[in-house]
């Protein structure tokens, strides 16, 4: 399992830089938007809706709102539908903090409730995702990097000094002192990244600071989908990626991170509009 795990991770790698580097920006929404519709496949498997022609129908329902999302964003400028993605991990902290695991007459929330979190959080993230793209490739990059540090981090440092769990009820495997080892892996990696994309020294603090706040909520993108599949009695999102489970078990992280560092750029102008 290890060695495929460690195979498919190199190739899935490979893939993303990439896409990142050699793909022209509306190529690469295109490339993105199909990865968000095999999210959104393996979500509504996880909502509930068993039936092929159903979920086949909640994916186009998606296609149509990213295609309506893009024209806001890009062609009338307007902000907010990325900003409602932020809104939406703000909320979902809070369900984070009051959960407790569900009981068999939460069906019909399980089924529609998170039908809708599902475009929640894969249209916004896509969405900025495309936005970085279209800025500097590197952005990308470097935020897919920023929530792997930290994912990597809590993981060892969880592994090693442990004790205190994060969220119990949700996954029992993360710990608090895990959630403090990736605060400090990504104070440096906010440092090099504030000189590598030429950040004005005054607004280092704040880059730094949106790093570590970035790879908070990457976690709680993490926690989200666990309590997800949680209700749903699944352990994977899916089974196209050997040894790693689905599109969703991947991308978790970055739908949560990717609005908030996004938004977070934009209103410090350290990004322009």
């Amino acid at each position: 399992m290890l060695r495929q795990r460690v195979i498919t991770g190199i190739f899935l790698a490979a893939a993303v830089v990439a896409t990142v580097l050699l793909l022209p920006s509306g190529v690469f929404a295109v490339a993105m938007l199909a990865v968000t519709l095999l999210g959104a496949w393996e979500w509504s498997r996880l909502c509930g809706l068993d039936e092929a022609p159903v979920r086949a129908a909640y994916v186009g329902s998606l296609a149509i709102l990213g295609g309506v999302t893009w024209w806001l964003v890009f062609v009338q400028a307007h902000l907010w539908p990325v900003a409602v993605g932020v809104v939406w991990w703000a909320c979902v902290l809070g369900v984070l903090a009051l959960y407790t695991p569900g009981q068999g007459e939460r069906e019909a929330l399980r089924r529609y409730g998170l039908g809708l979190a599902g475009a929640l959080t894969l249209i916004p993230a896509w969405i900025a995702l495309v936005w970085f793209h279209q800025s500097q490739p590197l952005w990308v990059l470097y935020l897919v990097l920023l929530t792997a540090t930290a994912d990597t981090a809590a993981y060892f440092t969880g592994k090693r000094f442990g004790r205190v769990k994060l969220a119990p009820s949700i996954s029992p495997g993360k710990t608090r002192e895990g959630l403090l080892g990736a605060v400090a892996a990504i104070i440096p990696f906010g440092l090099l990244g504030a000189w590598g994309f030429g950040v004005t020294p005054g607004w280092w603090f704040y880059f730094v600071a949106l790093c570590v706040i970035t790879a908070l909520i990457s976690v709680a993108g993490d926690l989200f989908e666990s309590l997800v599949k949680r209700e749903a009695g699944a352990k994977d999102s899916g089974t196209l990626l050997p040894g790693h489970g689905g599109v969703m078990d991947r991308i978790d992280s970055l739908t949560a991170a990717a609005p908030v560092f996004l938004i977070g750029l934009l209103w410090a102008g350290i990004m322009a509009r």
